[in-house]
């Protein structure tokens, strides 16, 4: 039997929590479960540092939106992470709710990245022609240097 966390999400969906196969969000997820912060640290110790793909599968698509709220320390501007209660609750409608509202951040955040992207456009395709226009001079160079050596 796979190893899963489902004992401690009564009110989530099953496809919503993931197995020990997936193991950095069942990791990340594991941690989180106590509804404790936990430093960012913590996750690197247990994942290395590609834990991030685990939490950033855990609040997307994946997993079904867990909403996991960064808290900022006092005095810093170092977060730590945060399981959102509700799913802990055990109750099946305060789970969809926190996952409704990870789904709208998450939603609206891309919608933001598209716009800058959008705006970004223009600019990041003159680069483009630039480092073009640089890379076929430096082939014409050093053409030019190989024509030069054979005609000495």
């Amino acid at each position: 039997m796979t190893d899963t966390l489902t004992h401690l999400f009564l009110g989530a969906p099953l496809e919503t929590i993931p197995t020990s196969k997936n193991k950095a969000p069942y990791i990340a997820l594991k941690l989180l479960a106590d509804g404790k912060t936990h430093a960012r640290d913590e996750l690197t110790k247990l994942l290395g540092e590609t834990w991030r793909s685990g939490l950033q599968r855990l609040r997307g698509d994946d997993f079904q939106y867990w909403l996991i709220h960064s808290v900022k320390q006092p005095n810093s501007k170092i977060t730590d992470l945060q399981l959102d209660p509700r799913h802990l609750s055990g109750n099946p409608v305060q789970d969809a709710a926190a996952r409704l509202e990870r789904c709208r951040q998450l939603k609206r955040d891309s919608y933001k990245e598209a716009q800058q992207g959008w705006k970004r456009l223009p600019k990041a395709h003159t680069a483009m022609l630039e480092a073009d226009k640089a890379y076929l001079q430096s082939l014409g160079e050093a053409a030019n240097d190989a024509t030069q050596e054979d005609n000495k």
